[in-house]
């Protein structure tokens, strides 16, 4: 069986809403002032992506210039919307031609609800810093949104059937100038990660081992945000478990994770220039210690924890100690024993074989002569 997941994600809107420029700063470590220089799509062009080592995203961006869209919803339907795992969809603030593109929008979700019914659908209405000097409470993005949401319950009603589900929309204000870009890529990723939930439970242990408030792990290349400890990503202050809440979660910036990317990425290009390599770092504040380590090939690991007793050496261990865990978790997409944790922790549930046979030793088990 293979140990790789592919990923058909399609980035598609109308030309000049800045599709290539947000995928150049996320992939290609472009500069938002970098992106001025790119011209517009031709037609479609793809790539692949790893992330961690068991998940693979085929990127199709596609060119938005009319006569390339008029293409994909005739000629190239079946190629373009077929095995779709994620459309995002990118919207101009500024556009003075909305209801075009709406209509455009309307046809190529229906192509996509028709071919991969399942799609997960993102939506990112791009350029907002063009705007928020005007409409600083955003009620212009408010108003697209609406727009938007009630295209996809229109369509809905149409190809879908009673007790039918379908992937779920969610929508995104964006600008490559600042760190939303992240946020909302971020999301799109996290959903896609195999065994999602297994590192989530793994990190939110390690975290505690720690006395740390959360432990967050993002992927090497893009710093996008993959999975972090406690709740789940996102998640307001209601849903923080009892460990974030002690440490002081709730008064932490809700984009820290989104703007510890943009600062590292644009750290690791400092050094780049000056021929240094980006290894890390750990700091102990006044009032928290902080390590940022890599944790696999393809990932880094930032903990943050609260208590003055910790050090930032026993961090670090218990990193190295957790590296076999994570690396086994992002290696595969279905795992064929449990780890020791797994056994002894009700919570940590998922069917793997020879599981109830003792005679199977959990992965990490060395055996009585390790």
């Amino acid at each position: 069986m293979s140990t790789t997941a592919r990923k058909k994600v399609l980035l598609m809107g109308k030309s000049g809403s800045g599709k290539t420029s947000m995928r150049s700063v996320i992939f290609s470590n472009y500069s938002a002032r970098d992106t001025k220089r790119l011209g517009a799509t031709i037609d479609v062009e793809q790539s692949a992506v790893r992330f961690l080592g068991s998940l693979v995203l085929n990127l199709w961006d596609c060119g938005g210039q009319n006569n390339f869209v008029d293409n994909y919803l005739t000629a190239q339907k079946d190629t373009i919307f077929a095995n779709v795992a994620v459309l995002i969809y990118v919207f101009d603030i500024t556009s003075t031609e909305w209801e075009e593109d709406l209509r455009y929008f309307e046809d190529i979700l229906t192509a996509l609800r028709e071919n991969s019914a399942d799609a997960g659908v993102w939506i990112l209405v791009n350029k907002m810093d063009l705007l928020d000097k005007e409409d600083p409470k955003r009620t212009r993005y408010e108003e697209r949104r609406a727009d938007v949401i009630r295209v996809d319950e229109r369509i809905a009603q149409k190809s879908l059937g009673d007790g039918e589900d379908r992937g779920r929309l969610r929508c995104f204000p964006t600008s490559i100038w600042d760190e939303s870009l992240y946020k909302a890529w971020s999301s799109v990723i996290h959903t896609l990660i195999p065994n999602i939930g297994l590192i989530t439970s793994h990190l939110t242990y390690l975290r505690d081992v720690c006395l740390a408030v959360e432990a967050v792990v993002f992927e090497a290349e893009t710093f996008l945000v993959i999975a972090k400890s406690g709740s789940p990503l996102d998640s307001p202050p209601s849903e923080f478990d009892k460990q974030e809440n002690r440490g002081g979660a709730s008064v932490l910036d809700p984009q820290r994770f989104e703007k510890i990317s943009e600062i590292i990425k644009g750290f690791r290009k400092t050094c780049q220039r000056t021929g240094e390599q980006f290894l890390g770092f750990e700091s102990k504040f006044d009032e928290c210690t902080v390590v940022l380590e890599p944790m696999t090939r393809n990932t880094f690991i930032l903990i943050v924890s609260v208590d003055p007793r910790v050090e930032t050496a026993l961090m670090q261990y218990n990193i190295v100690n957790a590296q076999i865990h994570l690396s086994e978790f992002a290696g595969k997409i279905v795992l064929d024993r449990k780890c020791g944790l797994c056994r002894n922790n009700k919570e940590l549930r998922y069917d793997a074989p020879g599981d109830l046979d003792p005679s199977v030793r959990a992965w990490d088990d060395p055996g009585p002569y390790g």
